[in-house]
């Protein structure tokens, strides 16, 4: 018997290994990781099995042969931390202005000092053409923990240039959020995203062909040095809500003790449908103040959406007469291939709706988006302006058209 029992061990040591071999399991290999549920339903199961019973699709050995040792189960490691990821994109254009104000008028060093862009500011140029990068981002995401991260964004914008002419950067984002502050509510410090059009800019999907309509108008900025609450009132996130406290300045600097309110609250009753009511205030000097208004709505259809939106800015002075600048914005997209789309839209600008005599302007924009690789889209467009005068006003002798190749595509670490 004792001479028996090394002999067993030994082919016990060789047959092991290649009975898992056999099975294309590695012998070395630790166990797949179970998640929580499915423990819970493997307990769950387990009450329905004699006590005594192995465990459903264990090898079981003929009585009395020896069984091979138990799995020793590896204890799982948290997620590493701190991990970043670069990210950012890029649009600009090759552009040619097909109609506009005819006249030149050139520097001594030959610059003409018509205006190229569309941008609500007044009329275009007509001929003027080139390439431009209107937009750049270089983001850093730092994820610190689960509960912790931070973002820093630097922007490249064709308009904002150093005192040389060149092109600028200036940082557009840089915030420390801390998620689940309390259930389903994320908290944010730093310069942050604004919830004026962050949602339906998102809907849109086109803000390398032009912004939406409420910062086309220039009524909002796009982030701003602030405290915000983000998060979800349901599990099922279909009521959201976004409460912002911030300087009202942008990427500038506070420079007075007033402070801007921000709150809105996107709705998603059904699954495809988007409701965002929208609000902000603003004191000021004087007992001056402003108030913005806005509602934004999109239906999701199979290959297709349609969205809209409307606001008001009322603007109280008391060293002069109130204004009210108001706009409407409707739009369609479609996708009718993986990589094909298109999309067009309509604005409607009344700078200031108690003005008996204004200038209301008309925006239309159409184009298509094709893109020959994921993430990357060349987008010829038109965007066309047509002024319409009120009362005595005199609106511009000429409509603007420009044509455009837009070319937009994102980037990430690999």
């Amino acid at each position: 018997m004792r001479v028996r029992e090394p002999i067993v061990a030994l082919v016990l040591t060789f047959m092991v290994p290649w009975s898992a071999r056999a099975q294309g399991v590695s012998p070395t290999a630790p166990p797949p990781a179970i998640s929580s549920a499915a423990q819970d339903i493997a307990m769950a199961d387990s009450a329905d099995v004699p006590q005594n019973a192995p465990p459903a699709g264990a090898q079981t050995a003929p009585e009395g042969s020896p069984l091979p040792p138990p799995a020793i189960p590896v204890p799982q490691t948290e997620p590493d931390f701190p991990r970043g990821r670069i990210s950012g994109y890029m649009f600009g254009d090759a552009y040619y202005n097909v109609s506009g104000d005819p006249t030149h008028t050139y520097s001594g060093s030959g610059v003409d000092a018509g205006k190229i862009n569309i941008d609500g500011n007044g009329p275009i140029t007509k001929d003027l053409n080139g390439i431009q990068l209107r937009r750049v981002y270089f983001q850093l995401d730092n994820d610190l923990s689960v509960k912790f991260s931070t973002r820093f964004r630097l922007e490249a914008d064709g308009k904002e240039l150093t005192s040389g002419g060149k092109i600028g950067v200036f940082v557009k984002a840089a915030y420390l959020q801390v998620k689940n502050i309390v259930p389903r509510t994320n908290f944010f410090f730093g310069e942050t995203p604004t919830p004026t059009f962050e949602n339906s800019e998102e809907y849109w999907q086109y803000r390398a062909v032009e912004k939406t309509i409420v910062d086309f108008r220039g009524l909002s900025p796009a982030s701003d040095l602030a405290l915000e609450l983000k998060g979800f009132v349901d599990g099922g996130h279909k009521v959201g809500y976004s409460a912002m406290l911030g300087d009202g300045t942008g990427q500038k600097p506070e420079t007075n003790r007033y402070k801007r309110y921000y709150l809105s609250l996107p709705l998603n009753p059904i699954p495809d449908l988007k409701i965002e009511p929208y609000v902000d205030y603003e004191p000021g000097v004087n007992g001056a103040d402003k108030a913005l208004y806005k509602i934004f709505a999109g239906y999701e259809f199979k290959k297709f959406g349609v969205g809209g939106e409307t606001f008001r800015q009322v603007v109280h002075s008391r060293v002069a007469a109130n204004t009210e600048a108001a706009g409407y914005s409707i739009f369609a997209r479609m996708a009718p291939a993986p990589s094909l789309g298109g999309y067009i839209r309509y604005d409607i600008w009344q700078p200031n709706k108690r003005a008996p005599n204004r200038v209301d302007t008309d925006l239309y924009i159409a184009g298509l988006d094709w893109q020959p690789y994921k993430d990357i889209h060349v987008m010829p467009n038109v965007e066309a302006t047509k002024y319409r005068a009120k009362g005595t006003a005199t609106a511009p002798s000429d409509n603007d058209l420009q044509a455009r190749l837009t070319f937009y595509y994102r980037f990430s670490k690999p």
